[in-house]
């Protein structure tokens, strides 16, 4: 009789499904709304951007993992999705060079510079965003206006810094806010579509619930306290909350896996900081929207929150 010979395995696991091919294809499927609603305001320009960023963003993927001698790896959609995320925030009007620099800075300094996925220390997204920004301020920001009676040329947030509080109690309802009759980046001007892109993924548990909750708690909270103290100068929370980046920013940029923080205190800090982060830059600094450029800043605490560790089960 054969003596049985003892086997020393890995403890099994449950597998939660997930991928990030399909992580990928559900970010896409949660910002269907928001492109939908960009066709509807900005017809074929809106086409237009979203295919050259997904397009090159797929092309630059696949040249540069040949490059580099790595795996080609495009069908996990990550190039895909973020040629998407970067196309909804470029006006409509943005020219054909300018997207395909803005996609090779994403894969090349957001991605593959750093090893390939996973390993880079900042989101790509943001990372090529933030330079079309500094390098074609006027690009960037040559609004292309929805057709019919739209509230004004300018984005809502372009109008506070200029005109003030009054003009945009003026120009701007929340009903207007919410379903997009503004002027603005593409995926920026209808906070509902957003909203029910961000539920999506929330409800397919795709993102945490702590980072853009932390993140719109932050706005609200930070802007009502100046909005309170005196609403002649300030403006309302759910104006900050409604208008420009801060939607987009809180579901589908600063949930980014590999720049965020992976506990869940230090998710809802990172979310904190980054609205308060946004409303300080709206209000004192130099730009219109600081949402983008508060989740880019603050992701460089990530480190510093992934310390915040849960207590050790026994302790």
């Amino acid at each position: 009789m054969k003596t049985p010979e003892l086997v020393v395995s890995a403890i099994p696991h449950i597998h939660s499904g997930n991928s990030i091919r399909k992580i990928m294809i559900n970010i896409m499927i949660a910002l269907a709304p928001a492109v939908l609603i960009g066709v509807y305001f900005f017809g074929m320009d809106t086409i237009r951007v979203i295919a050259i960023a997904v397009g090159s963003a797929i092309g630059w993927e696949l040249l540069l993992q040949k490059i580099m001698g790595r795996p080609v790896a495009i069908n996990n959609l990550t190039g895909a999705a973020g040629g998407l995320i970067l196309a909804m925030i470029l006006p409509p009007t943005a020219p054909w060079w300018m997207i395909c620099i803005g996609t090779l800075i994403m894969i090349l300094l957001g991605k593959e510079i750093y090893g390939g996925l996973g390993n880079n220390p900042f989101n790509g997204v943001l990372i090529a965003w933030v330079v079309l920004q500094m390098s074609y301020p006027d690009q960037m920001m040559y609004w292309l206006a929805p057709p019919g009676d739209f509230m004004t040329e300018s984005p809502p947030l372009e109008v506070l810094k200029t005109e003030g509080v009054q003009a945009v109690s003026e120009y701007f309802s929340t009903g207007g806010l919410l379903m997009g009759n503004t002027t603005g980046f593409i995926g920026e001007v209808s906070s509902l579509m957003l909203l029910i892109g961000g539920a999506y993924l929330l409800i397919k548990k795709v993102i945490p619930w702590q980072i853009p909750a932390g993140f719109l708690a932050g706005i609200i909270l930070f802007s009502g306290i100046f909005w309170l103290a005196n609403p002649q100068e300030y403006a309302n929370p759910f104006f900050h909350l409604l208008a420009g980046g801060a939607m987009i920013a809180a579901f589908f940029i600063a949930t980014d896996m590999t720049s965020s923080p992976v506990t869940p205190k230090g998710m809802l800090i990172f979310g904190l900081l980054c609205g308060v982060m946004t409303v300080v830059i709206r209000q004192w600094g130099a730009w219109d929207d600081g949402a983008y450029y508060a989740v880019f800043l603050i992701s460089v605490l990530t480190p510093l929150l992934d310390k915040i560790k849960p207590k050790v089960y026994g302790r």
